[in-house]
């Protein structure tokens, strides 16, 4: 006897829950540093035991002919984007003895862009569609086991960008509008609500321009090893130069109402100086590592060193 519709349909997504849900179950169980990939080898989750998430979804260079090319949205890849998060991983490895997570996207841009909505990210290809449900189901896994294992995750989403000033672009979601007024204006306004950095300042509390722009902020950490960044000291705000304030993945999985003890930001990196080789990429990770290093010591009380 034939299934009846209503069970042949549970069945196609009971399939296609478990497909997606390869990379995330049990994330917490996975070898750290180890490889593990959905059925075609289009995602990649690297398993960490830090509360770090990295993300590159815009570095992958494959170009399956049984995915057809998007039509709608940009199309280019993020050059040396996923080199760039893996020597973030290598450079945090060699500091701690630990590994990050990492979720990589290894579809070009021209076949899936995990930075998007599904309806835009795949264009109604089915196979785009599961490559995507797997990435973020990735995402959610590897959140869901920092958050268990250290009670909060710190998600970072790696990006490149060609904008005429060479500075990396720190995304909190919050756009150049909202990031252009003085802080006053910018505390008052409550728009921190709205950022990926939420949870962090209802916990800490005090001015949520300081915590995006002030001394010890991630872009002054930057700065102050020599990286320009906006907002930061230096750059509190963007002004009216291009700038990305960070995309779909970040206001997903961190800036959302239902993502408690998870912050993180977006990171748009220069080609010149940042990914254009491995020795300048080696250089943004080692930089990266004292920079979150700072910054967890100072805000979550976690101690990125291992004990001397």
């Amino acid at each position: 006897m034939k299934p009846d519709p209503v069970r042949r349909r549970l069945l196609g997504l009971l399939a296609l829950g478990l497909l997606a849900g390869i990379l995330s179950v049990a994330a917490a169980e996975k070898t750290p540093g180890q490889s593990y990939f959905d059925a075609a080898r289009y995602v990649e989750y690297v398993a960490g035991d830090l509360p770090i998430v990295l993300t590159a979804p815009h570095g992958g260079r494959l170009k399956p002919d049984a995915i057809p090319n998007r039509t709608k949205g940009v199309t280019d890849m993020d050059a040396n984007t996923q080199e760039l998060a893996r020597a973030v991983l290598d450079a945090l490895r060699a500091r701690t003895g630990r590994h990050a997570h990492l979720v990589a996207s290894h579809l070009h841009r021209s076949k899936l862009d995990p930075n998007r909505e599904i309806e835009e990210a795949a264009q109604g290809d089915p196979i785009a569609q599961r490559a995507w449900r797997d990435f973020h189901a990735a995402i959610e896994g590897a959140l869901a086991a920092a958050v268990a294992r250290h009670g909060f995750a710190f998600l970072i989403d790696l990006h490149g960008h060609a904008h005429p000033i060479a500075r990396l672009e720190i995304g909190y979601a919050l756009d150049a509008k909202q990031l252009n007024r003085d802080d006053k204006s910018f505390d008052a306004s409550g728009v921190m609500q709205l950022g990926t950095l939420r949870d962090l300042h209802a916990r800490l509390g005090g001015s949520a321009a300081a915590l995006l722009r002030g001394p010890g902020s991630l872009g002054d950490l930057f700065e102050a090893r020599g990286l320009r960044a906006t907002p930061s000291l230096k750059e509190p705000q963007p002004g009216e130069h291009p700038f990305f304030s960070g995309g779909y993945i970040v206001r997903r999985h961190a800036a959302a109402p239902d993502t408690p003890k998870v912050d993180g930001l977006q990171i748009e990196c220069p080609r010149p100086g940042v990914r254009d080789t491995p020795e300048n990429r080696a250089r943004f990770a080692k930089i990266t590592a004292e920079v979150l290093a700072v910054f967890l010591k100072a805000n979550y009380g976690f101690d990125l060193d291992p004990k001397k």
